[in-house]
């Protein structure tokens, strides 16, 4: 498997203030009333929609990369495992022209890139947020004049391998719990749902979790690529 470099990331909610700040103001003329008639329920619908505006971008806010940050960006290739992590002595910035930089020296050497929904969820990631920071992407990577194919033909997605090209036609998606599942092989441990938490808890063990993460979709990859 020297020959296919896995990647993961995994990603931090910005702060709740810096989320609501970028939010449009609450707009009650957007709120949809129905067939409500009665002023003091309309206005009570009205109260409930601006106390909800924004909880869903605050919920969800480490999955998208105007309202989320990089954590950690992981590679496995073979039994070897790099991972740049945000810490006091690497930035953001830094960690982004690192993982850039070590996909390229991969790609140099005709090494596969790949992960599970690593078009869907990482590299856009990654992408993202070196648009927000002023980072230039290499096109080698994400050639912006490729609208319906950006991505390097070196780059393949676990998910888009399984599904046989379903996907696309039908739009399927597929976990990689149901994956492993399927495959016989161990569940992924912990969620990335509480890795926020993690990360606050023990940075250790949120390496651990990502290194984890690669070992899994190494094994799949294994199986699916070869």
């Amino acid at each position: 498997m020297s020959n296919i470099l896995i990647l993961d990331v995994e990603t931090l909610a910005m702060p709740e203030a810096d989320i609501r700040a970028k939010l449009p103001p609450f707009d009650p003329n957007k709120v949809k009333l129905g067939v409500l008639k009665d002023p003091d329920k309309i206005r009570a619908k009205l109260a409930e929609a601006e106390a909800e505006h924004g909880n869903d971008e605050v919920r969800d806010g480490a999955l998208h990369a105007t309202t989320g940050t990089l954590a950690i960006v992981g590679f496995r290739q073979g039994e070897t495992v790099t991972q740049y992590d945000v810490r006091e002595s690497m930035t953001e910035t830094a960690i982004i022209e690192a993982s850039f930089s070590h996909i390229l020296r991969a790609l140099d050497k005709g090494v596969i890139v790949s992960g599970f929904f690593i078009k869907g969820f990482d590299l856009p990631f990654l992408v993202g947020r070196a648009w927000a920071l002023g980072i230039k992407v290499p096109s080698r990577v994400f050639n912006a004049f490729k609208t319906r194919y950006p991505w390097s033909e070196s780059i393949v997605c676990l998910q888009e391998i399984w599904l046989a090209g379903s996907g696309a036609q039908f739009g399927t998606r597929v976990s990689l719990a149901t994956v492993l599942r399927e495959l016989g092989l161990p569940s992924k441990s912990g969620s990335g749902a509480d890795f926020g938490a993690m990360w606050v808890r023990s940075r250790a063990e949120a390496l651990e979790y990502n290194a984890n993460d690669l070992c899994i979709e190494a094994e799949v990859a294994k199986r699916i690529i070869g």
